[in-house]
């Protein structure tokens, strides 16, 4: 049988494969993240090194910038040793022409090859009635021609959570960052083929004032017995009423059995005496007098 330090060895190398970076899980590149956006993405990317620890990350990001500008942010910054490419683009975009969006998209998936791309959905400002939907679809009709593309959902996000937003809801708070910071994350690991530990929910400092378990099980065990104390009973007493009607019938066929009789054992009981001038009838109320000694009645 193996080792416990083998088998601790082997436990250990399996926990490293599951959390490190891999380059074949995002194609091309030694496991490097470059992100390249706008203001948002310079409010968002401090908060992504604490969702991405021992991700070498690469961080280019102008405030104001379209889609036109943040191409050539990617150019300025792209390494083929990076495997990953956040395009967060498209907010200050005009929303009546989502083509722009879509053309720098293709431009990016065309310098980056099969490298895995990170390309958040869009909340931006309404032009002459025109909102984001236009460019969102643009994001999706991207992700769909390219499989593997992440799509973080900070369109949906907000929508949920305005709290999260600035005044100009176009900028988050740093709670909204954060949240920004994490979905993006995810798309990134998802990409690296990180495997990350489920989130969990913080214990309660003090839980609901509960009875003991004792008391429970106790009152239980009394609201039980009185429950089958009282089917007891009503079986027995359905189970009593055939048993009486029964008994009743039978009372009653004996009686009419005896009405029946009544001739014969008259006749055994009290026959008619005989003399030298013939037979003649019983003494009157010999019957009913052994009838009443037997019944009671």
């Amino acid at each position: 049988m193996p080792s416990v330090r083998k088998l601790a060895t082997v436990a250990a190398m399996l926990a490293l494969a599951l959390t490190a970076p891999s380059a074949s899980a995002s194609g091309s590149g030694n496991g490097g993240v470059l992100v390249v956006g706008d203001s948002l993405e310079e409010l968002t990317s401090p908060y992504l090194k604490n969702y991405l620890p021992g991700v070498p990350l690469t961080v280019n990001a102008v405030g104001g910038s379209n889609s036109y500008q943040i191409f050539d942010l990617f150019r300025e910054s792209y390494e083929p040793s990076q495997s990953v490419i956040v395009f967060d683009a498209g907010t200050n975009d005009n929303p009546a022409y989502p083509q722009i969006l879509a053309g720098n998209l293709e431009k990016v998936a065309a310098a980056v090859g099969d490298r895995c791309m990170v390309v958040p959905t869009i909340h931006g400002l309404t032009v002459n009635g025109i909102d984001s939907v236009g460019k969102n679809e643009v994001v999706a009709a991207f992700a769909a021609s390219r499989p593997g593309t992440q799509t973080p959902g900070w369109a949906r996000a907000e929508a949920a959570h305005p709290e999260l937003m600035q005044a100009d809801d176009l900028h988050p708070v740093a709670a909204g960052a954060d949240l920004r910071a994490r979905l993006i994350a995810r798309g990134v690991k998802a990409c690296l083929g990180i495997v990350s530990a489920a989130e969990r929910k913080p214990a309660l400092a003090s839980g609901p004032d509960l009875p003991p378990a004792r008391k429970l099980a106790r009152r239980e065990a009394e609201v039980t017995g009185a429950i089958a104390a009282g089917l007891a009973g009503a079986i027995a007493a359905r189970s009593r009423a055939p048993r009486a009607a029964y008994s009743a019938s039978k009372s009653s066929a004996s009686l009419r059995m005896d009405s029946r009789t009544r001739a014969r054992v008259r006749a055994k009981l009290c026959p008619p005496s005989r003399s030298r001038r013939g037979a003649s009838p019983a003494a009157p109320g010999c019957f009913s007098t052994w009838f009443s000694r037997v019944t009671g009645r």
